[in-house]
Protein backbone atom coordinates (compact mmCIF):
# COMPACT_ATOMS: atom_id res chain seq x y z
CA UNK A 1 0.00 0.00 0.00
CA UNK A 2 2.83 2.44 1.20
CA UNK A 3 4.19 1.33 -2.27
CA UNK A 4 1.15 3.17 -4.00
CA UNK A 5 1.17 5.74 -2.03
CA UNK A 6 4.60 6.55 -2.92
CA UNK A 7 3.22 6.55 -6.70
CA UNK A 8 3.09 10.05 -8.32
CA UNK A 9 0.96 8.66 -11.29
CA UNK A 10 -1.42 6.77 -8.82
CA UNK A 11 -1.79 9.85 -6.92
CA UNK A 12 -3.35 11.51 -9.97
CA UNK A 13 -5.81 9.12 -11.12
CA UNK A 14 -7.17 8.82 -7.60
CA UNK A 15 -7.51 12.57 -7.49
CA UNK A 16 -9.22 12.91 -10.34
CA UNK A 17 -11.86 10.37 -9.38
CA UNK A 18 -12.23 12.28 -6.47
CA UNK A 19 -12.93 15.28 -8.26
CA UNK A 20 -15.23 13.62 -10.99
CA UNK A 21 -17.26 12.66 -7.49
CA UNK A 22 -17.95 15.69 -5.93
CA UNK A 23 -18.63 17.66 -9.32
CA UNK A 24 -21.08 15.33 -9.46
CA UNK A 25 -22.48 15.55 -6.38
CA UNK A 26 -22.39 19.44 -6.65
CA UNK A 27 -24.63 19.56 -9.85
CA UNK A 28 -27.19 17.16 -8.58
CA UNK A 29 -27.79 19.41 -5.56
CA UNK A 30 -27.58 22.70 -6.87
CA UNK A 31 -29.66 22.02 -10.48
CA UNK A 32 -33.21 21.58 -10.80
CA UNK A 33 -34.42 18.28 -11.42
CA UNK A 34 -35.98 17.68 -14.87
CA UNK A 35 -40.00 16.21 -14.79
CA UNK A 36 -40.23 13.02 -17.02
CA UNK A 37 -43.02 14.08 -19.91
CA UNK A 38 -46.51 11.69 -18.94
CA UNK A 39 -48.51 11.55 -22.73
CA UNK A 40 -52.65 12.70 -21.25
CA UNK A 41 -55.46 12.33 -23.41
CA UNK A 42 -59.02 14.19 -23.06
CA UNK A 43 -62.47 11.50 -22.97
CA UNK A 44 -66.07 12.28 -23.52
CA UNK A 45 -68.94 10.87 -21.08
CA UNK A 46 -72.36 11.63 -22.57
CA UNK A 47 -75.55 11.06 -20.44
CA UNK A 48 -73.99 11.53 -16.94
CA UNK A 49 -77.52 11.20 -14.84
CA UNK A 50 -77.76 14.05 -12.32
CA UNK A 51 -77.95 13.14 -9.06
CA UNK A 52 -80.84 14.91 -7.11
CA UNK A 53 -80.04 15.59 -2.77
CA UNK A 54 -81.96 17.79 -0.91
CA UNK A 55 -85.35 17.24 -1.94
CA UNK A 56 -88.67 16.69 -0.12
CA UNK A 57 -90.73 14.26 -2.60
CA UNK A 58 -93.70 14.06 0.37
CA UNK A 59 -94.61 17.67 -0.37
CA UNK A 60 -93.18 18.85 -3.72
CA UNK A 61 -92.60 17.42 -7.52
CA UNK A 62 -89.61 18.58 -8.97
CA UNK A 63 -89.49 18.95 -12.97
CA UNK A 64 -85.78 19.82 -14.24
CA UNK A 65 -85.15 20.46 -18.14
CA UNK A 66 -82.63 18.00 -18.43
CA UNK A 67 -81.52 14.83 -16.40
CA UNK A 68 -78.14 14.36 -17.36
CA UNK A 69 -75.07 15.84 -19.01
CA UNK A 70 -71.96 15.69 -21.04
CA UNK A 71 -68.78 15.98 -19.47
CA UNK A 72 -65.30 16.24 -20.96
CA UNK A 73 -62.32 14.74 -18.81
CA UNK A 74 -58.77 14.22 -19.32
CA UNK A 75 -56.18 11.89 -17.80
CA UNK A 76 -53.52 8.93 -18.51
CA UNK A 77 -55.45 6.74 -20.89
CA UNK A 78 -55.06 3.75 -18.56
CA UNK A 79 -57.26 5.93 -15.79
CA UNK A 80 -59.85 6.56 -18.29
CA UNK A 81 -60.15 2.92 -19.92
CA UNK A 82 -60.23 1.43 -16.56
CA UNK A 83 -62.81 4.19 -14.78
CA UNK A 84 -66.09 3.03 -15.19
CA UNK A 85 -68.94 5.66 -16.18
CA UNK A 86 -70.62 4.84 -12.70
CA UNK A 87 -67.18 6.70 -11.32
CA UNK A 88 -68.23 10.08 -12.78
CA UNK A 89 -71.03 11.99 -10.86
CA UNK A 90 -72.74 14.87 -11.34
CA UNK A 91 -75.53 16.05 -8.57
CA UNK A 92 -77.72 19.31 -8.14
CA UNK A 93 -78.84 20.66 -4.46
CA UNK A 94 -82.56 21.01 -4.11
CA UNK A 95 -82.51 22.23 -0.36
CA UNK A 96 -84.79 24.75 0.34
CA UNK A 97 -86.71 24.86 -2.86
CA UNK A 98 -90.09 26.39 -2.39
CA UNK A 99 -92.75 26.26 -5.62
CA UNK A 100 -92.07 28.21 -8.44
CA UNK A 101 -88.83 28.14 -11.26
CA UNK A 102 -84.69 28.15 -9.92
CA UNK A 103 -81.45 27.73 -11.79
CA UNK A 104 -78.96 26.44 -9.78
CA UNK A 105 -75.51 25.15 -10.58
CA UNK A 106 -74.47 21.58 -10.97
CA UNK A 107 -71.50 20.05 -8.81
CA UNK A 108 -69.22 17.13 -9.97
CA UNK A 109 -67.12 14.26 -9.17
CA UNK A 110 -64.38 12.50 -10.28
CA UNK A 111 -62.31 9.74 -10.43
CA UNK A 112 -58.57 10.08 -8.79
CA UNK A 113 -56.19 10.60 -11.54
CA UNK A 114 -59.57 12.54 -13.81
CA UNK A 115 -58.98 15.98 -14.36
CA UNK A 116 -62.25 17.95 -15.30
CA UNK A 117 -62.28 20.24 -18.60
CA UNK A 118 -66.17 20.87 -19.59
CA UNK A 119 -69.30 20.07 -18.49
CA UNK A 120 -72.65 20.79 -20.67
CA UNK A 121 -75.08 22.41 -19.44
CA UNK A 122 -73.18 23.60 -16.24
CA UNK A 123 -76.61 24.89 -14.88
CA UNK A 124 -80.15 23.54 -14.43
CA UNK A 125 -83.49 24.67 -14.23
CA UNK A 126 -85.80 23.42 -11.90
CA UNK A 127 -89.66 23.61 -11.81
CA UNK A 128 -91.40 22.76 -8.41
CA UNK A 129 -94.87 22.55 -7.79
CA UNK A 130 -96.80 20.87 -4.49
CA UNK A 131 -97.66 17.08 -4.76
CA UNK A 132 -101.67 16.14 -4.74
CA UNK A 133 -103.02 13.49 -4.50
CA UNK A 134 -106.59 12.07 -5.58
CA UNK A 135 -108.89 8.57 -5.23
CA UNK A 136 -109.92 7.12 -8.67
CA UNK A 137 -112.24 4.24 -9.48
CA UNK A 138 -110.43 1.23 -11.26
CA UNK A 139 -111.74 0.01 -14.28
CA UNK A 140 -110.34 -2.78 -16.69
CA UNK A 141 -110.39 -3.06 -20.18
CA UNK A 142 -110.05 -6.07 -22.13
CA UNK A 143 -108.06 -6.58 -25.60
CA UNK A 144 -108.89 -9.85 -27.23
CA UNK A 145 -111.47 -12.22 -27.54
CA UNK A 146 -112.79 -15.28 -25.35
CA UNK A 147 -113.80 -18.54 -26.60
CA UNK A 148 -116.29 -18.85 -29.12
CA UNK A 149 -119.80 -18.57 -27.86
CA UNK A 150 -118.42 -16.96 -24.53
CA UNK A 151 -119.13 -13.83 -22.75
CA UNK A 152 -117.15 -11.94 -20.43
CA UNK A 153 -118.76 -10.68 -16.97
CA UNK A 154 -118.21 -7.51 -14.94
CA UNK A 155 -114.93 -7.84 -12.97
CA UNK A 156 -114.50 -8.26 -9.45
CA UNK A 157 -111.76 -6.05 -8.22
CA UNK A 158 -109.88 -5.51 -4.89
CA UNK A 159 -109.48 -2.93 -3.78
CA UNK A 160 -111.97 -0.53 -6.14
CA UNK A 161 -109.71 2.49 -5.85
CA UNK A 162 -106.20 3.68 -6.47
CA UNK A 163 -104.62 6.98 -5.44
CA UNK A 164 -102.81 9.11 -8.16
CA UNK A 165 -100.34 11.50 -7.14
CA UNK A 166 -99.21 14.28 -10.06
CA UNK A 167 -98.49 17.54 -9.72
CA UNK A 168 -101.65 19.86 -8.83
CA UNK A 169 -101.24 21.19 -12.46
CA UNK A 170 -101.08 17.97 -14.10
CA UNK A 171 -103.54 16.07 -11.95
CA UNK A 172 -106.78 17.46 -13.70
CA UNK A 173 -105.59 15.21 -16.82
CA UNK A 174 -106.13 12.28 -15.03
CA UNK A 175 -109.66 11.00 -16.60
CA UNK A 176 -109.16 6.96 -15.11
CA UNK A 177 -107.15 4.57 -13.85
CA UNK A 178 -107.31 1.18 -15.52
CA UNK A 179 -105.80 -1.98 -15.75
CA UNK A 180 -105.42 -4.04 -19.04
CA UNK A 181 -106.66 -7.44 -19.43
CA UNK A 182 -105.65 -9.35 -22.65
CA UNK A 183 -107.99 -12.60 -23.94
CA UNK A 184 -106.64 -15.44 -26.39
CA UNK A 185 -109.69 -17.74 -26.49
CA UNK A 186 -110.62 -18.21 -22.72
CA UNK A 187 -113.32 -20.17 -21.34
CA UNK A 188 -113.28 -20.06 -17.93
CA UNK A 189 -112.96 -17.28 -15.53
CA UNK A 190 -109.80 -14.54 -15.58
CA UNK A 191 -108.06 -14.60 -12.13
CA UNK A 192 -104.68 -12.39 -11.60
CA UNK A 193 -103.76 -11.30 -8.31
CA UNK A 194 -101.35 -8.35 -9.76
CA UNK A 195 -103.02 -6.88 -12.70
CA UNK A 196 -100.81 -3.32 -12.82
CA UNK A 197 -102.52 0.34 -12.95
CA UNK A 198 -102.15 2.91 -15.48
CA UNK A 199 -103.60 6.49 -15.55
CA UNK A 200 -105.16 7.99 -18.49
CA UNK A 201 -106.31 11.20 -19.89
CA UNK A 202 -109.19 11.81 -21.77
CA UNK A 203 -108.11 11.02 -24.93
CA UNK A 204 -106.76 7.59 -23.74
CA UNK A 205 -103.00 8.22 -23.59
CA UNK A 206 -100.97 7.05 -20.94
CA UNK A 207 -99.47 9.97 -18.10
CA UNK A 208 -96.13 8.41 -17.38
CA UNK A 209 -95.26 10.54 -14.55
CA UNK A 210 -98.71 9.75 -12.48
CA UNK A 211 -97.87 7.84 -9.21
CA UNK A 212 -100.33 5.32 -8.82
CA UNK A 213 -101.06 3.37 -5.10
CA UNK A 214 -101.45 0.39 -5.04
CA UNK A 215 -99.72 -0.12 -8.41
CA UNK A 216 -101.38 -3.27 -8.92
CA UNK A 217 -104.76 -5.29 -7.80
CA UNK A 218 -106.15 -8.26 -7.73
CA UNK A 219 -109.03 -9.02 -10.48
CA UNK A 220 -111.44 -11.87 -11.59
CA UNK A 221 -113.22 -11.58 -14.79
CA UNK A 222 -116.16 -13.85 -15.08
CA UNK A 223 -115.87 -15.52 -18.72
CA UNK A 224 -118.85 -17.58 -19.49
CA UNK A 225 -121.65 -18.92 -21.30
CA UNK A 226 -124.22 -16.69 -22.11
CA UNK A 227 -126.76 -16.57 -19.08
CA UNK A 228 -130.27 -15.27 -18.24
CA UNK A 229 -131.32 -14.79 -14.43
CA UNK A 230 -134.65 -15.71 -14.14
CA UNK A 231 -136.79 -15.47 -10.70
CA UNK A 232 -137.78 -18.80 -9.36
CA UNK A 233 -141.31 -19.77 -10.01
CA UNK A 234 -142.42 -22.56 -7.33
CA UNK A 235 -145.80 -24.56 -7.55
CA UNK A 236 -146.59 -27.58 -5.68
CA UNK A 237 -147.38 -31.60 -5.98
CA UNK A 238 -148.72 -33.94 -3.52
CA UNK A 239 -150.77 -33.59 -0.98
CA UNK A 240 -150.75 -32.60 2.81
CA UNK A 241 -151.81 -34.85 5.57
CA UNK A 242 -154.67 -34.19 7.49
CA UNK A 243 -156.17 -30.35 7.66
CA UNK A 244 -152.77 -29.24 7.19
CA UNK A 245 -152.20 -26.03 4.83
CA UNK A 246 -149.04 -23.87 3.62
CA UNK A 247 -148.49 -20.82 5.14
CA UNK A 248 -145.33 -19.85 3.92
CA UNK A 249 -142.62 -20.87 1.04
CA UNK A 250 -139.49 -19.25 1.52
CA UNK A 251 -136.36 -20.21 -1.28
CA UNK A 252 -132.93 -19.41 -0.56
CA UNK A 253 -132.71 -17.53 -3.60
CA UNK A 254 -135.22 -16.21 -4.99
CA UNK A 255 -133.90 -15.86 -8.91
CA UNK A 256 -131.68 -18.27 -10.58
CA UNK A 257 -129.03 -18.50 -13.88
CA UNK A 258 -129.36 -20.09 -16.78
CA UNK A 259 -126.72 -20.81 -19.54
CA UNK A 260 -127.34 -21.16 -22.75
CA UNK A 261 -127.94 -19.98 -26.31
CA UNK A 262 -129.25 -16.57 -26.74
CA UNK A 263 -132.09 -17.74 -28.82
CA UNK A 264 -133.34 -20.15 -26.25
CA UNK A 265 -132.46 -17.75 -23.24
CA UNK A 266 -134.79 -15.33 -25.29
CA UNK A 267 -137.83 -17.49 -24.88
CA UNK A 268 -137.31 -17.90 -20.67
CA UNK A 269 -139.18 -15.57 -18.54
CA UNK A 270 -138.92 -17.78 -15.14
CA UNK A 271 -137.71 -20.41 -14.18
CA UNK A 272 -140.19 -23.25 -13.46
CA UNK A 273 -139.66 -25.91 -10.71
CA UNK A 274 -142.07 -28.27 -8.68
CA UNK A 275 -142.34 -29.27 -4.86
CA UNK A 276 -143.21 -32.05 -3.32
CA UNK A 277 -145.08 -31.51 -0.82
CA UNK A 278 -146.19 -35.30 0.27
CA UNK A 279 -142.85 -35.46 2.55
CA UNK A 280 -144.56 -33.32 4.97
CA UNK A 281 -145.90 -35.30 8.25
CA UNK A 282 -146.73 -32.78 10.61
CA UNK A 283 -147.14 -28.63 11.12
CA UNK A 284 -143.95 -26.38 11.14
CA UNK A 285 -141.01 -25.61 9.43
CA UNK A 286 -139.29 -27.65 7.45
CA UNK A 287 -136.37 -27.76 4.80
CA UNK A 288 -136.84 -29.25 1.74
CA UNK A 289 -134.00 -30.07 -1.15
CA UNK A 290 -135.21 -28.83 -4.56
CA UNK A 291 -132.72 -29.89 -7.64
CA UNK A 292 -132.84 -27.90 -10.43
CA UNK A 293 -131.97 -28.84 -14.38
CA UNK A 294 -131.38 -27.37 -17.24
CA UNK A 295 -134.70 -26.10 -19.37
CA UNK A 296 -135.18 -27.60 -22.98
CA UNK A 297 -132.33 -26.08 -25.22
CA UNK A 298 -130.30 -24.90 -22.24
CA UNK A 299 -126.80 -26.27 -21.13
CA UNK A 300 -126.14 -25.10 -17.48
CA UNK A 301 -128.59 -24.13 -14.38
CA UNK A 302 -126.70 -21.95 -11.35
CA UNK A 303 -127.16 -22.95 -8.50
CA UNK A 304 -127.99 -26.99 -9.42
CA UNK A 305 -129.96 -27.25 -6.40
CA UNK A 306 -131.83 -25.11 -3.66
CA UNK A 307 -133.34 -25.06 -0.43
CA UNK A 308 -136.45 -24.32 0.22
CA UNK A 309 -137.81 -24.04 3.76
CA UNK A 310 -141.75 -24.58 3.93
CA UNK A 311 -143.99 -23.49 7.00
CA UNK A 312 -147.23 -25.72 7.29
CA UNK A 313 -150.41 -25.03 9.92
CA UNK A 314 -153.49 -26.30 10.90
CA UNK A 315 -155.85 -25.31 8.30
CA UNK A 316 -158.98 -22.07 9.58
CA UNK A 317 -161.56 -20.23 8.11
CA UNK A 318 -162.51 -16.11 8.16
CA UNK A 319 -165.22 -14.41 6.97
CA UNK A 320 -164.16 -11.15 5.70
CA UNK A 321 -167.66 -8.98 5.20
CA UNK A 322 -168.20 -6.24 2.55
CA UNK A 323 -165.55 -6.35 0.00
CA UNK A 324 -166.40 -4.34 -2.54
CA UNK A 325 -166.93 -5.27 -6.11
CA UNK A 326 -165.28 -3.87 -9.19
CA UNK A 327 -167.08 -3.31 -12.71
CA UNK A 328 -164.99 -3.86 -15.87
CA UNK A 329 -165.13 -4.45 -19.19
CA UNK A 330 -168.27 -2.09 -20.08
CA UNK A 331 -168.15 -1.80 -24.01
CA UNK A 332 -167.91 1.89 -25.71
CA UNK A 333 -171.69 3.27 -26.08
CA UNK A 334 -172.94 1.31 -23.02
CA UNK A 335 -173.22 1.94 -19.02
CA UNK A 336 -173.20 -0.15 -16.45
CA UNK A 337 -175.31 -0.45 -12.82
CA UNK A 338 -175.12 -3.20 -10.51
CA UNK A 339 -178.72 -4.50 -9.72
CA UNK A 340 -177.83 -6.93 -7.23
CA UNK A 341 -176.26 -7.00 -4.53
CA UNK A 342 -177.57 -3.51 -4.08
CA UNK A 343 -174.59 -2.93 -2.06
CA UNK A 344 -172.13 -3.62 -4.40
CA UNK A 345 -170.08 -5.77 -1.94
CA UNK A 346 -170.13 -8.97 -1.27
CA UNK A 347 -169.23 -11.22 1.96
CA UNK A 348 -166.17 -14.19 1.51
CA UNK A 349 -165.60 -17.08 3.56
CA UNK A 350 -161.96 -18.21 3.25
CA UNK A 351 -159.26 -20.28 4.72
CA UNK A 352 -155.72 -20.98 5.62
CA UNK A 353 -153.07 -21.07 8.11
CA UNK A 354 -153.97 -18.46 11.21
CA UNK A 355 -151.24 -16.29 10.83
CA UNK A 356 -152.16 -15.59 7.08
CA UNK A 357 -155.57 -14.99 7.91
CA UNK A 358 -155.20 -12.76 10.33
CA UNK A 359 -153.26 -10.47 7.99
CA UNK A 360 -155.95 -10.94 5.39
CA UNK A 361 -158.17 -7.91 5.24
CA UNK A 362 -160.49 -5.84 2.31
CA UNK A 363 -157.25 -4.49 0.79
CA UNK A 364 -155.88 -7.70 0.06
CA UNK A 365 -158.70 -9.34 -1.80
CA UNK A 366 -159.71 -8.18 -5.70
CA UNK A 367 -163.53 -9.06 -6.58
CA UNK A 368 -164.31 -8.50 -10.36
CA UNK A 369 -167.66 -8.55 -12.44
CA UNK A 370 -166.32 -8.37 -15.81
CA UNK A 371 -168.78 -7.43 -18.43
CA UNK A 372 -166.79 -7.26 -21.46
CA UNK A 373 -168.52 -8.88 -24.31
CA UNK A 374 -171.84 -8.66 -22.72
CA UNK A 375 -174.69 -6.10 -25.31
CA UNK A 376 -176.64 -4.15 -23.52
CA UNK A 377 -179.77 -5.71 -20.97
CA UNK A 378 -179.53 -7.14 -17.48
CA UNK A 379 -176.79 -10.04 -17.13
CA UNK A 380 -176.05 -12.38 -14.18
CA UNK A 381 -172.39 -11.81 -14.15
CA UNK A 382 -169.92 -14.35 -12.71
CA UNK A 383 -167.41 -13.14 -9.90
CA UNK A 384 -163.94 -13.54 -10.32
CA UNK A 385 -162.24 -13.85 -6.83
CA UNK A 386 -158.12 -13.42 -6.07
CA UNK A 387 -156.96 -14.20 -2.84
CA UNK A 388 -153.38 -13.73 -1.33
CA UNK A 389 -151.46 -17.06 -2.18
CA UNK A 390 -152.49 -19.68 0.09
CA UNK A 391 -155.50 -18.74 1.26
CA UNK A 392 -158.63 -20.23 -0.67
CA UNK A 393 -162.40 -19.67 -1.57
CA UNK A 394 -164.56 -21.70 1.06
CA UNK A 395 -167.55 -22.99 -0.92
CA UNK A 396 -170.67 -21.04 -0.48
CA UNK A 397 -174.38 -21.53 -0.59
CA UNK A 398 -174.81 -18.38 -1.97
CA UNK A 399 -172.99 -18.27 -5.91
CA UNK A 400 -170.95 -15.84 -6.29
CA UNK A 401 -172.56 -13.63 -9.18
CA UNK A 402 -173.84 -10.28 -9.03
CA UNK A 403 -176.57 -8.53 -11.28
CA UNK A 404 -175.32 -6.09 -13.74
CA UNK A 405 -177.86 -3.87 -16.26
CA UNK A 406 -176.46 -2.48 -19.37
CA UNK A 407 -178.20 -0.16 -21.23
CA UNK A 408 -177.53 2.60 -24.10
CA UNK A 409 -177.07 6.23 -22.65
CA UNK A 410 -179.90 8.58 -24.16
CA UNK A 411 -179.47 11.08 -26.83
CA UNK A 412 -179.67 14.52 -26.17
CA UNK A 413 -182.22 16.54 -27.15
CA UNK A 414 -181.72 18.76 -30.55
CA UNK A 415 -181.79 22.46 -28.93
CA UNK A 416 -183.38 23.22 -33.02
CA UNK A 417 -187.13 23.31 -33.38
CA UNK A 418 -188.46 20.27 -34.85
CA UNK A 419 -189.59 19.46 -38.52
CA UNK A 420 -193.64 19.48 -37.93
CA UNK A 421 -193.83 18.31 -41.21
CA UNK A 422 -191.63 15.00 -40.89
CA UNK A 423 -191.01 14.67 -37.59
CA UNK A 424 -192.47 11.44 -35.65
CA UNK A 425 -192.74 11.48 -31.59
CA UNK A 426 -192.14 7.44 -30.67
CA UNK A 427 -193.73 5.85 -28.04
CA UNK A 428 -191.80 5.31 -25.04
CA UNK A 429 -190.80 2.01 -23.69
CA UNK A 430 -193.40 0.18 -21.98
CA UNK A 431 -190.35 -1.86 -19.71
CA UNK A 432 -189.22 -0.12 -16.64
CA UNK A 433 -185.54 -0.20 -16.25
CA UNK A 434 -183.99 -2.48 -13.02
CA UNK A 435 -182.36 -0.79 -10.38
CA UNK A 436 -181.94 3.07 -10.13
CA UNK A 437 -184.35 4.87 -12.78
CA UNK A 438 -182.60 5.90 -15.66
CA UNK A 439 -184.87 8.54 -18.00
CA UNK A 440 -183.92 7.18 -22.22
CA UNK A 441 -184.67 10.26 -24.20
CA UNK A 442 -186.20 8.48 -28.03
CA UNK A 443 -184.49 8.55 -30.80
CA UNK A 444 -186.41 10.20 -34.01
CA UNK A 445 -186.82 6.92 -36.61
CA UNK A 446 -189.13 7.01 -39.68
CA UNK A 447 -190.93 3.66 -37.61
CA UNK A 448 -190.48 4.79 -34.30
CA UNK A 449 -188.49 1.47 -33.47
CA UNK A 450 -184.68 1.69 -32.20
CA UNK A 451 -182.64 -1.60 -32.45
CA UNK A 452 -179.99 0.12 -29.96
CA UNK A 453 -182.51 0.41 -27.01
CA UNK A 454 -184.47 -2.62 -27.44
CA UNK A 455 -184.60 -4.25 -24.02
CA UNK A 456 -183.40 -8.44 -24.70
CA UNK A 457 -185.50 -10.55 -23.65
CA UNK A 458 -185.54 -13.09 -20.91
CA UNK A 459 -184.41 -15.66 -23.17
CA UNK A 460 -181.42 -14.12 -24.62
CA UNK A 461 -180.59 -12.83 -21.19
CA UNK A 462 -180.44 -16.72 -20.21
CA UNK A 463 -178.30 -17.43 -23.05
CA UNK A 464 -176.07 -15.14 -22.29
CA UNK A 465 -175.06 -15.67 -18.94
CA UNK A 466 -174.94 -19.85 -19.11
CA UNK A 467 -172.02 -19.37 -21.60
CA UNK A 468 -170.05 -17.49 -18.92
CA UNK A 469 -168.77 -20.04 -16.06
CA UNK A 470 -170.55 -18.84 -13.02
CA UNK A 471 -168.29 -18.52 -9.83
CA UNK A 472 -167.97 -20.75 -7.13
CA UNK A 473 -165.75 -21.79 -4.46
CA UNK A 474 -163.73 -23.09 -6.43
CA UNK A 475 -163.02 -19.79 -8.54
CA UNK A 476 -160.42 -18.88 -6.50
CA UNK A 477 -157.65 -21.83 -7.17
CA UNK A 478 -155.83 -19.99 -9.76
CA UNK A 479 -156.11 -17.04 -7.84
CA UNK A 480 -154.53 -17.80 -4.64
CA UNK A 481 -151.29 -18.85 -6.28
CA UNK A 482 -149.77 -15.32 -6.12
CA UNK A 483 -146.12 -14.90 -5.90
CA UNK A 484 -144.08 -16.38 -2.57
Amino acid sequence: MDKWMKNNNFNKILALVFGVILWTIVHVDTEPTNQTTVNTESKIIENVKIARSGFDDEKYIYTMDVDSVRLEVRGKRSDLNFKLSDAYKVSVDLSGLQPGDTTLPLNYSLPSGVMYESMEPKQVNVHVELRTTKSFPVTISTKGEPAAGYQVGTPVIQPETAEVTLADSELSRVAKVQGIIELDGESETFKEKKLKLYAYDSSGKEIEDAVIEPASVSVELPITLPFKSLPLDISFSGQLPGSLVVSRVTPEVDAVNVFGNKEVLAGLSSYEVTLDLSSITSAGTQQLPLELKPPEGATKVDPGTVKVSVTTAEIAQRTIEAVPIKLEGVANGLTALMTDPSSKTVSLTVSGAPTLLDQLDKDNISVVADVGGYAAGIHQVPLQVSLPRFIALVNSAQPLTATVDLQVPSTPESSEAPDTETAVTPEPSSEPAAGEEITAEPSPSNNGDSAATATPTPTESTAESSSTPTGNGNSNNAGSTGGT
